[in-house]
């Protein structure tokens, strides 16, 4: 089975079933699907994949990595046959039926809430890489902008040798006012670069670059990220 468009060469037949076993354990490992019916599921799964497979190339459009793509893909023909055939999976009463469809529903929620996050923080990555040498001071000043724990490691890819006296400046204490942090800020960057800048220098280059981050993130409409989320992605992320 290969499967191609503009962005991929092949998602191959090994990576799409081992995605289809992955998939289906998580299920039965939660009850949604019973033991004996795993092998049917994959099954059932493999035979839809390959019959829509032109349309699931076709709609692909390199926005996530082909593994993530993929995963979302199986997840969505579990959730379906799981709809289609556990009705003939339980026979038991109308109201632990009940039950389990809402436990299923959950449980779906929370596994394409997680497929989403994922996603996000793959792109946050993404346009993270657009800022080139300017990454580690990005990362840097967002982070201490948004009171975000920065760790030595991001303080030293920015300040390299002088990263001990920049530490101690960014040594941030509780309820410290905006103007208060563009001025360590400040501080920071005329130490480090050798310049002469004020608090509101740092102030706009600070906006511009969250401005460049919204920008390529709600591009073309596809998202509706704000200043908030973006902190939330930065505290998301392990450095």
């Amino acid at each position: 089975m290969q499967l191609r468009n503009q962005y991929t060469e092949a998602f191959s037949v090994d990576q799409v079933i081992r995605v289809i076993s992955r998939v289906v354990f998580k299920y039965v490992s939660r009850f949604a699907i019973p033991e004996k019916e795993k092998e049917d599921v994959e099954m059932a799964i493999a035979e839809k994949f390959i019959s829509q497979h032109d349309k699931i190339v076709h709609s692909f459009e390199g926005r996530s990595k082909e593994s993530t793509y993929i995963i979302a893909v199986v997840n969505r023909m579990c959730c379906e046959v799981i709809r289609k055939e556990s009705k003939h999976w339980y026979s038991v009463s109308p109201q632990y039926n009940e039950h389990l469809i809402d436990n299923f529903s959950t449980l779906t929620y929370e596994t394409e809430k997680a497929l989403v996050i994922s996603n996000e923080l793959s792109r946050f990555q993404n346009v993270m890489l657009f800022f080139n040498s300017h990454q580690a001071k990005v990362n840097l000043f967002l982070k201490f902008y948004f009171d975000i724990p920065i760790t030595e490691d991001e303080i030293k890819n920015y300040a390299l040798s002088k990263h001990q006296e920049v530490g101690r400046i960014l040594s941030r204490e509780s309820n410290m006012q905006k103007s208060e942090v563009f001025e360590r800020l400040a501080q920071v960057v005329n130490i480090v670069e050798s310049k002469d800048v004020k608090g509101d220098a740092v102030r706009m280059w600070v906006n511009k670059q969250l401005d460049s981050i919204l920008f390529r993130l709600n591009g073309n409409g596809i998202a509706r990220h704000s200043a908030e989320s973006v902190a939330t992605m930065l505290e998301m992320l392990k450095n």
